[in-house]
């Protein structure tokens, strides 16, 4: 399959002798991956190993594989019908499988849990259940995933989790008529979201929390209408009512415009929340097309990233709420066209998909090196707590990839990813009790608590 490869400098820069320190290189943009009509159009972006990407076609759905280069290869492909494609993309388990989902139409049949390998044809679909993600949205420190689950039996929206098995679990029912967007879970251990009541007209949308037991609390109503993707304004993969949670701990989001250029339309903006529920919002994008934010991720600086719609700009966003341009294409049928969604990659690059333009019009999958440090990684929890020499503990954290693990000083065996979620270890002779730390080309980081050694 024929790539395609460009190369932009957005500025022009000239250094002249004695006039102070070198400016900081351009942003530099490149389209990796024009989309074929044997893909289709790329929804969503997961790096599932260091430079290699995954991502979803709602066209000829399947699941297919992007490294840096360009190289693609096509890992699943589900027949359409019976099948649509109910996660964009997924998340990768503990095993070091990708997980992903499809399901009938809502309302008339059931969903069906995948997993996927990087090996072609590896695709395994588990048994049918009346419980579908859309979509899966991340992973968890014991290994397996959650997402919104869509109940066929009774067409409600659900907290669940999902096991390496395929098994569907709701722990939260959310009241009938809301659309949530994409929930989170938070550093507390809990689980974070947006959402609103599509059967109420004007409906304005909450700020939650869900304990894993399924305890809800209302921490705030948000002034604007509309959360979920393809529910409240924007288009069916923007990122309408999507939050992160920043270094910082606080929340950050999209508020989602309504159609039409009024003024007094709902305009599209970057928000902050407090974990109390404070909202502020950080940059008003106005109304029209060009107000549309697709997509939000935090980079390894600490500023936001994100994405607009109509005119496809790139840019970034202080937490305090300074906004920059960085890239908007001159040529949309070479450079892509949004909705686009966002990711940093393992290497500090941006990597992102482009549901437009391309010289097929279907669009591609590109970067943007901004000079962004390579990510630091957050070893966060650990499992088991305690064992002998030989013993197999999994690390759960953020930007693992790469990663050489020691047991209170003393180098680990056995070490080995699973996504960029997980590394696991082997404890080795000689450790002693004490903290886990983990090191990868981003730093290191120390756990706070320690490993007992039996």
């Amino acid at each position: 399959m024929e790539n395609y490869f460009r190369n932009l400098s957005l500025l022009g820069l000239s250094v002249i002798a004695g006039t102070g320190p070198l400016p900081a290189a351009a942003p530099t943009y490149r389209a990796v991956y024009y989309e074929t009509d044997q893909t289709g159009e790329a929804v969503g972006i997961v790096e599932v190993s260091p430079g290699v990407f995954y991502s979803a076609t709602g066209s000829t759905m399947a699941i297919f594989s992007v490294g840096t280069q360009g190289l693609e290869t096509t890992l699943a492909t589900f027949l359409d019908p019976p099948y649509i494609l109910g996660s964009s993309p997924g998340a990768t388990g503990a095993n070091g499988l990708f997980y992903s989902s499809v399901s009938e139409v809502e309302g008339v049949g059931s969903g069906n849990i995948f997993s996927v390998s990087s090996a072609v044809g590896s695709e395994q679909i588990y048994p049918a259940q009346r419980l579908a993600a859309l979509p899966l949205s991340g992973n968890l420190p014991n290994g397996i995933l959650f997402g919104v689950l869509y109940d066929f039996s009774n067409g409600s929206r659900n907290l669940g989790t999902v096991a390496l098995s395929g098994k569907a679990t709701a722990f939260y029912e959310f009241p009938s008529g809301d659309r949530p967007a994409t929930p989170i879970y938070g550093a507390d251990g809990n689980y974070y979201g947006i959402s609103y009541n599509a059967g109420v007209a004007g409906s304005t949308s909450y700020f939650y929390r869900v304990t894993p037991s399924g305890s809800f609390t209302n921490i705030a109503s948000l002034p604007f209408i509309g959360a979920g993707p393809g529910d409240g304004g924007g288009s069916p993969y923007a990122g309408s009512g999507l939050i992160l949670q920043g270094a910082d701990g606080n929340f950050y989001g999209i508020q989602p415009t309504t159609g039409g250029c009024s003024a007094s339309n709902q305009h599209g903006a970057v928000f902050k929340l407090t974990p109390t529920g404070q909202f502020t919002i950080l940059h008003d994008f106005g109304v029209c097309e060009n107000s549309v934010v697709n997509s939000l991720i935090e980079g390894s600086d600490g500023k936001l990233y994100g994405v607009t719609e109509g005119n496809s700009v790139i840019f970034s966003l202080t937490t305090s709420g300074t906004y920059k341009a960085l890239f908007a294409p001159s040529n949309g049928n070479m450079q892509g066209l949004c909705t686009c969604t966002l990711v940093q990659g393992s290497d500090g690059v941006i990597y992102g998909t482009a549901l437009g333009g391309g010289p097929s019009g279907l669009g591609l999958i590109f970067s943007l090196s901004v000079g962004l440090p390579i990510p630091k990684p957050r070893g966060q929890q650990f499992s088991p707590q305690s064992g002998a020499v030989g013993t197999q503990v999994r690390i759960w954290g953020y930007n693992l990839f790469g990663a050489s693990v020691e047991f209170d000083g003393v180098p680990a065996t056995g070490v080995y990813n699973a996504g960029p979620n997980y590394v696991w270890a082997t404890v080795p002779t000689g450790a002693a009790t004490g903290p886990i730390t983990i090191t990868t080309p981003g730093g290191a980081v120390t756990t706070r608590e320690s490993f007992t050694v039996e």
